[in-house]
């Protein structure tokens, strides 16, 4: 069988190769301008008033927060004579939020999605449109009005780019089973982040911080775009070097390493290139750059008479740094020729891995994932370094290229079931002291529209929501109002308590007990109803006001407040009084969300199973935080699951039972804490089985895991890499797996 698999693997990769090698890459500068005009969809029209946009990425991003309503992007693209040949070919363009009407050369190709006045959305729909034969020439633009509904607007993720026949066919039919569906990697060392596209082959932008907003009013933008290797070679094969956060791109005659550095932990981007003398001498890299003042530097290193490597550092000025010295410190440093800082990188990264815990049976395919885990949510934490003091631990939900780089609480809580396992103590309590020193209760009281106040009620120290990357809680709003999501306060005590029981951490127990047990513990009891659950809130999946009374929130209150009444026990403290609501909870979940004593509904609100959110696989949680412990009712309760919501029996689950495609693709997060559950009830072939799927695709996709399988054609989807979601609860799960 293993025989089979890396064949497979094998032609698979190969086939990817062949595919994409033809593929006519866009630019991702892009201009736009907000409103609505027939006339701009034509090949000629005035542009001095459009402003530059960087796509993919969510206009909100990028000047225009809270738009909804009307957009038009527009691009202008050259193509030579080779490349207009009498071929099919399709124009796609990523994903667009929430409908488009698209022109090209002012001759409408396609649309998706309705317009007002009754919109429908395709928001998370690609778009790929058949590009009519003869419209293309050497000089095009390309033109998409758009419509927002609301949230985020515009070409927000995907693809985009010309591809032939033989691509759109890899990209709408891909082969069934684990498949190449994943192109970018992400380098970072906590301080800087980088995206190398392997099918664009070059580094796609450059970020001074690694978080997606410094605060609510400036989001952050690229130092570089576009950082692109002057070369006719391309290259043969791109991969993480030795699983750590190197970007190894192989050439035929040459090797090019990109990386921030953990070991000289500054704000400086690496490009090594590694060759023949007489071959890589001549080589250089263009790049775009953006408002701040961009520096460059390059130093040469002789290995023996014919081979060199050639370093080229990049980093950045602007109003919050100056790195001048910084540069000129790493060039030094590197001509002294004391260490080799590749050498350096790759030995740091390994002393992570063997701080780690690593189950004894891992077999080959599962260790590469789970290092490259390790490496992901090294890369995702917030340096020490960091200029900004209370930004400082936090640990992102996604990398970018993903768009949920940010501190989301309950990703982190994720992150930390991941860091605990593995014994990566360092780690957790730097994202737990980020928690506990964050600039957090803003929502204590909060009265919305209606009238109603659906704060906390008390003093809090835990996000309802997330952060800004200065160490400040967040909560993001749409029309309905704000997320005031309580299940973090649960899971927060759930992961301390967990934290304190493996490390033996007892100094930090006796440092932050008192405020753990007055501003998260009491305040979730706070929060209980007299139904005996947690009061309405938005929920795991970020509902907004008004809410509902969510089993997932419910279940890790229960769990949460059971885990830290043991601890209190345990360290020879009062502990009743959190012992006494997480019964209460368990008795709520039992009176109120159990149906006819078979499974689990998603709310106390449901009534028939035909509703949306009825089934909400966050309820897998009751099993894998040990709130119920009921073989009979778990295998009931996962008979009625795998018939309401599994995707396949050879794969996994939706999120919650409706029609929204975000919703009903494959939640990785949810197949691995199922998994988990399974484990607990003895059920190891059923979870291998779900461990075996993830890993293969991530097998396939450079060991990196995502937020989503594209529900029909189980390629990559969402954001990616995720890092909670992802890494971490990869290695809690394997953890369960290999637990005696």
């Amino acid at each position: 069988m293993f025989k089979l698999q890396m064949l497979a693997l094998v032609i698979s990769l190969f086939f990817a190769s062949v595919v994409f090698s033809q593929t006519i890459v866009l630019p991702d500068n892009w201009i736009f301008r907000t409103g609505d005009d027939s006339a701009f969809s034509a090949e000629n029209i005035d542009e001095s008033e459009w402003i530059k946009i960087k796509v993919p990425g969510n206009w909100e991003d990028q000047g225009f927060p809270y738009y909804d309503g009307y957009g038009w992007y527009r691009l202008h693209f050259s193509l030579d004579e080779s490349q207009l040949k009498n071929e099919t070919l399709y124009l796609f363009l990523g994903r667009i939020d929430d409908v488009d009407e698209t022109f090209l050369n002012g001759e409408k190709i396609g649309s998706s999605g309705t317009f007002p006045p009754n919109p429908l959305t395709a928001w998370n729909d690609q778009r790929g449109y058949k590009i009519p034969k003869g419209i293309l020439k050497q000089e095009n633009v390309i033109a998409i009005r758009v419509y927002d509904i609301f949230g985020g607007g515009g070409i927000h993720s995907g693809l985009v780019g010309i591809l032939n026949q033989q691509e759109y066919e890899y990209e709408i039919n891909p082969p069934k089973g684990a498949k190449k569906s994943f192109y970018q990697l992400t380098t970072s060392n906590g301080l800087i982040a980088a995206v190398y596209n392997e099918r664009k082959r070059q580094v796609e932008k450059i970020l001074p911080h690694i978080f997606k907003a410094y605060d609510e009013n400036k989001f952050v933008q690229p130092f570089i775009t576009n950082l692109k290797l002057e070369t006719n070679e391309k290259p043969v094969s791109t991969n993480y070097l030795q699983n750590t956060h190197i970007v190894n791109v192989d050439y035929k005659n040459f090797n090019v390493k990109y990386f921030a550095s953990f070991t000289q932990d500054n704000k400086i981007f690496y490009a090594v290139i590694s060759g023949n003398k007489e071959i890589i001498s001549p080589l250089k890299f263009s790049y775009n750059k953006s408002d701040a003042a961009v520096l460059t530097d390059e130093v040469t290193i002789s290995k023996d008479e014919n081979q060199i490597e050639k370093y080229f550092l990049f980093s950045f000025n602007d109003s919050l740094h100056n790195n001048s010295v910084v540069v000129s410190d790493a060039v030094k440093k590197i001509r002294g020729g004391k260490s080799n800082l590749i050498e350096d990188e790759i030995n740091f990264m390994k002393s992570v891995f063997a701080r780690a815990h690593f189950p004894k049976k891992l077999t080959a395919e599962q260790r590469n994932v789970y290092e490259q885990s390790i490496a992901v949510l090294k890369m995702a934490q917030v340096s020490q370094s960091e200029i900004f003091l209370k930004g400082r631990g936090q640990m992102l939900a996604s990398l970018p290229p993903g768009v949920w780089s940010i501190c989301w609480l309950r990703d982190g809580m994720y992150a930390l079931l991941g860091l605990n396992s593995a014994g990566l103590f360092d780690e957790a309590k730097k994202l737990l002291t980020f928690y506990l020193t964050a600039d957090a209760g803003y929502y204590k009281n909060f009265v919305w529209k209606d009238g109603k106040d659906y704060g906390v009620g008390v003093d809090y120290q835990i996000s309802v929501t997330r952060y800004f990357g200065i160490g400040k809680e967040e909560s993001d709003f749409n029309d309905q109002g704000p997320n005031i999501e309580l299940d973090g306060f649960g899971f927060f005590l759930y992961t301390f308590s967990d934290y304190i029981n493996r490390s033996g951490d007892k100094k930090f127990f006796n440092d932050n007990n008192k405020l753990v047990s007055e501003k998260v513990a009491d305040a979730l009891i706070h929060c209980i109803d007299k139904n005996d659950l947690i009061r309405i809130d938005s929920g795991p999946w970020e509902r907004h006001l008004p809410g509902k009374q969510y089993a997932y929130t419910s279940m890790t209150a229960a769990a949460g407040l059971k885990a830290y009444a043991e601890l209190l026990k345990k360290m020879g403290m009062k502990s009743e009084k959190y012992f006494e609501a997480s019964k209460r909870i368990t008795k709520g979940i039992k009176n109120n969300l159990m149906v006819a004593g078979k499974y689990l509904k998603g709310n106390a609100e449901g009534k028939v199973n035909s509703e949306y959110e009825f089934y909400d696989t966050g309820i897998i949680e009751a099993f894998g935080l040990g709130v119920l412990a009921d073989k009979k009712f778990f295998n009931s309760n996962m008979k009625e699951y795998d018939k309401a919501i599994r995707i396949a029996s050879d794969r996994g689950f939706s999120r919650v039972n409706g029609v929204d495609s975000y919703d009903i693709n494959e939640w990785i997060m949810i197949d691995l804490r199922t998994a988990s559950s399974y484990c607990k009830f003895g059920e190891k072939e059923k979870a291998k089985s779900l461990i075996d799927w993830v890993t293969a695709q991530a097998n396939y996709n450079f060991n990196l895991i995502p937020e989503l399988y594209d529900f029909n054609k189980a390629t990559y989807d969402g954001a990616v890499p995720m890092v909670g979601f992802g890494a971490g609860v990869y290695l809690k799960t394997i953890n369960d797996f290999y637990k005696k």
